[in-house]
Formats: C-alpha cells, sequence, structure tokens
C-alpha cells in the first residue's frame, strides 16, 4: 500500500512565477533525492469546485515507501541542505500524509 505526504500551500503576492519556477525545477528534484520518497507530482487548483471555500491554490503529492515513513520523515527533517524559496508563503503551508486502505482501483472505460 502506499503512503501520501501532502503538501499544500501559495505562493507570496505578486511571486507566482518565482515560487512555480521553484517548485518544479528545484524543490521537487530535492525532495525526490532523500531516500524514501518514491515520485512526486504538483497540482494547481481546478477554477471548478465544489466548495467554493479553497485555501490552497496549490497540491505537492509525493508516495513514501511505506515501510520507512518514519524513517523517510526524519531524513526530510535532518535535510539543511534544501533550498528554500522566499516566494513561497510559509503561512500557507499545510502538509499531511495519509495511509492506503485499498488497493488503488482504476476505471474500466
Amino acid at each position: 500500500m502506499n503512503t501520501l505526504f501532502m503538501v499544500r500551500s501559495n505562493a507570496r503576492s505578486g511571486q507566482e512565477d518565482a515560487y512555480n519556477h521553484w517548485y518544479n525545477n528545484v524543490h521537487l528534484a530535492e525532495v525526490l533525492s532523500i531516500e524514501g520518497f518514491n515520485s512526486a507530482q504538483r497540482f494547481a487548483l481546478h477554477e471548478t469546485q465544489v466548495q467554493a471555500d479553497q485555501p490552497h491554490g496549490y497540491l505537492a503529492l509525493y508516495e513514501i515507501d511505506t515501510d520507512a515513513v518514519t524513517e523517510t520523515l526524519a531524513r526530510l527533517g535532518q535535510a539543511t541542505w534544501l533550498n528554500m524559496s522566499d516566494a513561497i508563503d510559509p503561512e500557507s503551508i499545510q502538509i499531511s500524509l495519509f495511509a492506503a486502505t485499498t488497493e488503488k482501483q482504476l476505471s474500466n472505460s
């Protein structure tokens, strides 16, 4: 089963381009270089929503090796070499971990 490390965040006002450049071209690769992180993908909030009030404009999903979640998070915490950007709004960052409860199911179509 998979464990997802989910990071919701926003760019600082007026720094959207710098934020996206840093996240896409620097940060994802740095996090993926940490043992235990298997994949990464970013998403921007879609204009169509079920609930109107959405506090975060961006989501990063990282898949973590399920057998080593605690160790992977410890390595992340020790990675003082990560290049953080001033373009990210630190007040907006929200991180959650979710463990899969079922296997991935695919559409028949």
